[in-house]
């Protein structure tokens, strides 16, 4: 029995100096089917992980990135699965951490690649394919895994219907670019020989997220080159009602490659076209012929001609426009009452290729006619019509100029003008101010304007100044104010100026106003919550309750911007300042003023000073 004992002893011993010879105590991943994996592709949620160990000592796993998180650091030699989690990761490519797994002196990297939310974008969802044999590359940008597979549809419209019967003239192929996050899909379709075309649809889905999205497939029938049938309105030839540019539309079948030739690209150009069955569309240029033109469109294939034909007229034409040929124009509306003469002439663009004409106005008593009503152009010129209007005293007014085709009188035009009624217009000096009682002295008086930018569009006869309220504010013949009773302080008060315009305007009279504000400011013991004036104060030098008093500004109807405090007399009374508030401190006896220099923001009256009487006595037993 101690035999036994002893040799179990000495074969542990033997295993153990084995398994960290340097021999033995490799580190091994195990795999069903591919050997060792040292790479581990996670998804982009979150997610447990693990690996397989095989070593006959212990382990340890250590990683230095936060987003991969160790289930445990250290294993037991008999431990065979190692488990780590990856957190979310919302990235659009991926990213890459590395876990270390060591045993003795022995270590392993374990590469750790997670990609980012899965993407999966075409460059282009839908492809024709013409009736031959032909492979075409679809890009598709991608960070996932992707398979592709092939349904084959029959379309009416935009519905599709699945085939369920075999098919195989389409394949596809996933492989990859030479550029990272993209992927290739090569699309193969045999040679049509039906005269249907037909249709599918492959299916690329992201293995990972099982998301998944459509390329579209369409292949031509056996070749077709020719205009669409009868029964389609659109045809091989136009005729054009209208000189002005137009765009026609020619409609052809066809799944061949085709030249073009215009006959003359000076007034026929290409406007746009599709891939395949074409609905070709052209610019036509407005005509400056007096005679109809006629261009061709050449298509050809092969031995195959379409020839498809554009006629445009061509006839006298005058075009009053804004400021783009293709807006004409049949009015000029809104023209001041002041009217537009001289200098100050309204322009009205015009086209022609009238050889000869005339403008004359229909109204001459108010719309002039004079040698530079127009400025006339050579045959096809663009240049301007000037229009003058005579200044308009009364109500609203119609009027017009009408162009004159030499010989033809079946082309004249008609400009209509309309020129707005006179409405009175002047400005006052001011329509707001502010005065502060006491300081009337100090303002100007008001005032129409009548300077080169500001007069009135009128002449008059007289003005007219008055007071909305007399007892608090009176006004003189010429806008100045002449008093301001106290008892307006903080009130408005509106000073109107009548205007009584000549004979022969719309409108007999025009009033504007002023609104007059009365401001004051006065002093006030700063701990009164009623704000009573003070006027005087009557201080004791050493009373410990009259020896000094504190006064504010108090601000009627305006803001004060800064209050200077001013002693005439220190030496009877000092002043010191807290913030807004002024100290007034009995010093010897003796009267003097102080005084509050008021900001007042006011343009006309920048500062005003209000002032208080100090009165300062001594007591006979002052010092005994």
């Amino acid at each position: 029995m101690k035999n036994k004992f002893l040799m179990s002893l000495m074969a542990l011993v033997c295993a153990f100096m084995v398994s960290c010879s340097d021999d033995e105590g490799d580190i091994k991943f195990l795999s069903d089917d591919n050997g060792n994996v040292y790479t581990i592709m996670c998804p982009s949620a979150e997610s447990w992980q693990h690996f397989i160990v095989s070593s006959t000592v212990d382990w340890t796993v250590e990683t230095d990135e936060s987003w991969i998180h160790l289930a445990k650091t250290s294993y037991l030699a008999k431990e065979t699965t190692g488990m780590f989690k990856v957190g979310l990761f919302s990235g659009y490519t991926s990213r890459t951490g590395t876990i270390r797994v060591k045993a003795g002196d022995k270590t392993i990297v374990i590469t750790v690649i997670q990609m980012g939310s899965p993407v999966v974008s075409f460059y282009q969802k839908n492809y024709q394919f013409t009736n031959k044999r032909t492979s075409f590359i679809a890009e598709i940008n991608t960070n996932a895994s992707l398979e592709a597979n092939i349904e084959y549809v029959e379309r009416n419209g935009s519905e599709e219907t699945l085939i369920t019967t075999e098919q195989d003239w389409l394949s596809c192929n996933l492989q990859e670019s030479g550029t990272e996050y993209r992927k290739q899909l090569v699309l193969t379709a045999q040679a049509n020989t039906n005269e249907q075309p037909r249709y599918a649809r492959v299916i690329i889905k992201d293995i990972q997220s099982v998301t998944t999205d459509t390329i579209r497939v369409e292949q031509l029938e056996t070749d077709v080159f020719r205009v669409v049938d009868s029964d389609d309105p659109y045809a091989a030839s136009y005729v054009l009602s209208s000189y002005e540019a137009a765009t026609v539309n020619f409609y052809i079948d066809k799944n061949v490659k085709y030249t073009e030739a215009i006959s003359d690209e000076s007034w026929i150009t290409k406007n746009t076209t599709k891939f395949a069955r074409e609905e070709l569309s052209y610019n036509v240029a407005a005509s400056e012929e007096f005679n109809t033109r006629e261009g061709t469109i050449t298509l050809t294939y092969g031995d195959e001609e379409i020839v498809l034909t554009i006629q445009q007229p061509g006839h006298p034409m005058f075009t009053f426009y804004a400021t783009t040929r293709n807006r004409e124009i049949t009015e000029v509306t809104g023209i001041d009452c002041d009217g537009v003469v001289g200098d100050a002439q309204r322009k009205v663009k015009y086209w022609t290729n009238f050889a000869d004409f005339d403008i004359t106005s229909n109204n001459p008593d108010w719309i002039p006619e004079s040698e530079q009503s127009c400025v006339k152009g050579m045959d096809g010129a663009t240049t301007a019509v000037c229009i003058q209007v005579a200044k308009n005293n009364g109500e609203k007014r119609n009027g017009s100029i009408t162009v004159t085709c030499q010989g033809d009188d079946s082309y004249n035009k008609t400009l209509n003008i309309t020129q707005n009624q006179f409405e009175a217009r002047a400005d006052i000096s001011r329509t707001t101010r502010t005065m502060f009682l006491g300081y009337d002295d100090e303002y100007t008086a008001l005032s129409i304007l009548d300077d080169e930018e500001n007069h009135p569009n009128f002449e008059y006869e007289s003005i007219v100044w008055s007071s909305s309220d007399e007892s608090l504010a009176t006004v003189d013949e010429n806008g100045k104010i002449t008093t301001l009773a106290s008892t307006a302080s903080g009130k408005t008060v509106t000073i109107k100026a009548t205007i009584a315009l000549k004979e022969g305007y719309r409108v007999a009279t025009l009033e504007k106003t002023c609104a007059l504000t009365v401001a004051d400011a006065y002093l006030y013991d700063a701990d009164d919550k009623t704000k009573t004036k003070v006027e005087e104060l009557e201080l004791v030098v050493g009373d410990q309750d009259l020896s000094e008093s504190i006064l504010t500004v108090n601000a009627v109807n305006f803001t004060s911007q800064a209050v200077a405090w001013k002693s005439n007399n220190p030496d009877v009374a000092a002043v010191t300042v807290d913030e807004s508030k002024c100290i007034i401190e009995a010093v010897n006896a003796g009267e003097t003023t102080v005084d509050a220099i008021i900001t007042t923001g006011d343009t006309e009256l920048p500062s005003i000073t209000v002032s208080c009487k100090v009165k300062v006595t001594v007591p006979e037993n002052l010092g005994e």
